[in-house]
């Protein structure tokens, strides 16, 4: 039996380098005869065995303690033992990784959950929370913000969870003000309780494991300086696979690094993530933070969603806060490309923008200018002329300032909702299709590729819209076309894997024109005034995340809540034992 598995390996340089931790040991139950091996493996895959113990007994308990220095040449990496059986059977009772003689900061957590119509979803994970004995010892409360129209309190197993809950679940309900108003309404909550002193915030649709929240507040309570750990994105369709693990946003591209898709569960999948990266942000489906910083940097920006978080980590990274994504920590979250076609994209670029305005101001108004229009231009050479109105309306919005956050969201909200019906890409049964196809980027120069779109421009400008009666040429293999996917067709079928219908991309010669000329327009405002309205959200952006700001946008009492005390729980870890205080970093 090895440990290098995902959930198992204790990721060694990490806390090395961000928390008081230098000693470490690992402790066992078992019943049986056998060798313990226990290894450390770096980045270039060295693998050093430093101990190798034989056992035997029943119910024994078996303690190696790992130097709190590295030899010459050696590199911290990740931890992980092996186990051989001498006998017929081996039976491993319990295993943990500990810390030694270190006194942890007073760490007490509240788990903040922002819920839109999946009560099911929710009360599964939060079952989960409250059940976990050892969580329980250290949760002071969850907060569960209700945005939906569907209520939480009305799901027949609400009452039973109440039970389970004992008092520490605490339900508030307001309109949607997406997931920066929802996160922001628990935060505030949080904050005028006396006890807790970090916070994790969680989707309720992520699926949680208790033991990642109780890893990231030891984390917490034994770092050196403030950090905020979050944790990583794996694919509940394939449970052994990284989406995401932190990200990085690109100001001279306007986008995030798109994420990189691992597998982990091989022991030399390990490898990429065992020297810390920094990072930008992680997304909410697992974040965690003191909760004072808030006093320092002040409350989220009001962006909806798609976009929150990023500006969030961004400015908590200015402020000297770093985010840690810390393997071992992990929910499984749905992928984003699984979300479909929709409003998206308006959020995704004016959200952005606003962030390479706050927190990238070397960034050239003359890029922002022209990615915006490469990014149009590859949406209208695909056919998908909602995202391109999409795209038009976000730098539209952005230019307007920060004055335009103060608008009621849903109103804004509804509008694109109400365009994607006239413009969105109409659905069509799977019948009598040509078989789908895969397609792939040409291998040409950048010149070859910028005269091809430039032909590909002239096409759409003098060519007729085909006939409405005009069948696809052929069907691409998606999500994710690109404009070269579609080159030369006047109308294709797109199968995605989450819909039951072909999503059908007709050229509209109309269309064209009119979003290329407004596109045009928009990038020539973006030239010539970015710098100036940048600006303007830098002056803008402090009222804006202000707690007296959230409380007018909320339409909270400017007295907030009053918590009752606290109630008495115990210190979690702190007991002594051979003369040396240990601290669980991680069951198994």
């Amino acid at each position: 039996m090895r440990t290098d598995t995902w959930f198992n390996a204790f990721f060694e340089r990490y806390w090395r380098e961000y928390t008081h931790l230098q000693r470490f040991a690992l402790r066992l139950q078992f019943s049986g005869a056998g060798f313990l091996r226990l290894y450390r493996r770096t980045s270039e895959r060295k693998q050093t065995l430093l101990h190798e113990i034989s056992f035997s007994g029943r119910r024994r308990e078996l303690r190696v303690e790992i130097s709190d220095t590295l030899a010459d040449g050696d590199a911290s990496g990740l931890l992980f033992f092996e186990i051989e059986a001498h006998s017929s059977r081996v039976l491993l009772h319990q295993a943990e990784w500990l810390a030694v003689d270190v006194v942890p900061r007073p760490a007490r957590l509240v788990v903040v959950f922002c819920t839109f119509n999946r009560a099911a979803l929710l009360l599964r994970n939060l079952t989960a929370l409250f059940s976990d004995p050892d969580l329980a010892e250290v949760l002071d409360r969850v907060i569960v913000v209700d945005q939906g129209c569907e209520k939480v309190r009305d799901d027949p197993a609400y009452p039973a969870l109440k039970q389970i809950a004992a008092g520490r679940l605490h339900l508030v309900e307001q309109d949607n003000h997406g997931g920066a108003g929802g996160f922001t309404r628990g935060l505030l909550e949080a904050r005028n309780a006396a006890s807790p002193t970090h916070v994790l915030l969680m989707d309720d649709d992520a699926i949680s494991e208790p033991e990642s929240i109780l890893r990231t507040l030891v984390f917490l309570s034994l770092a050196r300086n403030d950090v905020a750990v979050g944790g990583h994105m794996l694919d509940p369709s394939r449970p052994c696979e990284v989406v995401e693990a932190g990200g990085r946003y690109r100001p001279e591209h306007l986008r995030i690094d798109e994420p990189t898709r691992r597998h982990v569960d091989g022991a030399n999948d390990l490898a990429p993530f065992l020297d810390p990266q920094e990072r930008h942000y992680n997304g909410w489906w697992f974040f965690a933070f003191p909760l004072a910083v808030l006093d320092r940097v002040g409350w989220p920006l009001p962006l909806f969603l798609r976009g929150d978080d990023l500006e969030l980590g961004c400015r908590l990274l200015r402020s000297g806060v770093q985010t840690v994504a810390l393997p071992g920590v992990a929910v499984w979250h749905e992928p984003f490309e699984h979300k479909g076609r929709g409003w998206h994209a308006f959020y995704e670029l004016r959200n952005q923008l606003i962030v390479a305005a706050l927190h990238f101001p070397s960034v050239r108004a003359a890029t922002v200018a022209r990615r915006f229009f490469s990014r149009l231009l590859d949406e209208l050479l695909a056919y998908d002329y909602y995202e391109s109105w999409l795209l038009c309306e976000a730098a539209a919005a952005y230019l307007c300032g920060p004055n335009m956050l103060r608008k009621p969201p849903l109103s804004v909200h509804h509008s694109l909702q109400a365009t994607q019906a006239k413009l969105a890409p109409r659905m069509q049964p799977r019948v009598s299709m040509q078989p789908a196809i895969h397609c792939r980027r040409p291998s040409i120069s950048s010149r070859l590729a910028r005269m091809w779109r430039l032909w590909l421009v002239l096409r759409n400008l003098v060519r007729a819209s085909p006939s409405p009666e005009t069948r696809p040429l052929y069907v691409l293999k998606g999500p994710g076309e690109q404009w070269y996917d579609v080159a030369g067709a006047d109308v294709v079928g797109v199968d995605e894997p989450h819909r039951d219908k072909l999503v059908i991309l007709r050229r509209s010669r109309a269309r064209f024109v009119q979003l290329l000329l407004r596109g045009l327009r928009l990038a020539l405002e973006l030239l010539v005034a970015h710098r100036r309205v940048a600006r303007r959200w830098r002056a803008g952006t402090p009222e804006l995340t202000s707690r007296a700001f959230w409380t007018t946008y909320l339409h909270l009492p400017a007295a907030g809540v009053v918590w009752e005390d606290a109630r008495c729980l115990p210190d979690r870890g702190n007991h002594v034992e051979d003369q040396n205080s240990l601290l669980q970093l991680g069951r198994f």
